[in-house]
């Protein structure tokens, strides 16, 4: 007997909570991965899995996907812009699901580590992954997808080799996913646009309130070293700025970031 009910995605009820009503939605029941999908699948802009059997997060490290707990959700979205202009796209994404989160449920503790995991406490609550593609014309091409933990109760040590909750675990309630499918989808939509017009400075004044490492000790793992020092923010390109021993400023564009916990 199911502890939860299990309310399964359903297209046409998120559709209906859209803004956007010409918005392509396919739910589907298995796939390996939602960004895989929408590679493969040019014609198509939103899509969903009640599972996925090859989900993956940054570094290409593995996502776990069990049926009808949680969403995974994957976006593409067509950017008039070079590449390298689109470097704070998965820092606007995080604070965009922090809001489409906060606007359904009452939570307002979350918090950002850079780049974009979503964390409460040191517990992690939901990740996005980027692939961006260069078009012929110069513009970009970038599917955006985003993982959360809703209502997921359960998984061994093996699954999820890190400190994780759910949505579900820290509210005590059953979270509908396609009311909150609405909602990302909603507000990322949004706040691309602000950002495409804005750029990431536009943002800064959320990125402080959500700044997980801001002001804390932090170890940064770069090609196989530790990097440590304090975090002091972001610069104007998105990058991770980091107060060295000497007092120096460091600004790192890729790395595996946490928490000292010395």
């Amino acid at each position: 007997m199911l502890s939860s009910p299990l309310i399964l995605l359903d297209a046409n009820k998120i559709k209906k909570r859209l803004k956007k009503s010409s918005e392509k939605i396919t739910v589907l029941e298995k796939i390996g991965s939602t960004n895989d999908y929408l590679k493969l699948h040019a014609d198509q802009q939103v899509c969903l899995a009640e599972m996925q059997t090859q989900g993956r997060g940054r570094f290409n490290r593995s996502w776990h996907s069990p049926f009808g707990q949680n969403i995974y959700l994957s976006m593409r979205y067509a950017f008039q812009k070079d590449l390298s202009e689109l470097s704070g796209l998965s820092l606007i994404t995080a604070l965009a699901v922090c809001r489409a989160i906060e606007s359904i449920i009452s939570i307002r503790n979350l918090k950002i580590k850079w780049p974009n995991d979503i964390v409460i406490g040191s517990e992690k609550i939901a990740g996005i992954l980027i692939d961006v593609g260069a078009e012929s014309h110069g513009y970009c091409d970038a599917i955006i997808g985003v993982g959360i933990n809703v209502n997921m109760q359960n998984a061994a040590k093996k699954e999820i080799k890190q400190l994780w909750s759910s949505l579900q675990k820290i509210t005590g309630k059953y979270i509908d996913r396609n009311v909150l499918s609405a909602a990302i989808i909603n507000t990322v939509s949004d706040e691309i646009a602000r950002f495409s017009k804005l750029g990431l400075s536009d943002f800064a004044k959320e990125w402080a309130e959500k700044d997980d490492l801001f002001g804390k000790s932090v170890v940064m793992l770069l090609e196989q070293k530790k990097i440590t020092g304090i975090g002091a923010g972001i610069n104007a390109q998105g990058h991770l700025m980091l107060k060295m021993p000497d007092k120096t400023l460091r600004a790192f564009s890729s790395g595996d970031a946490s928490k000292d916990r010395v």
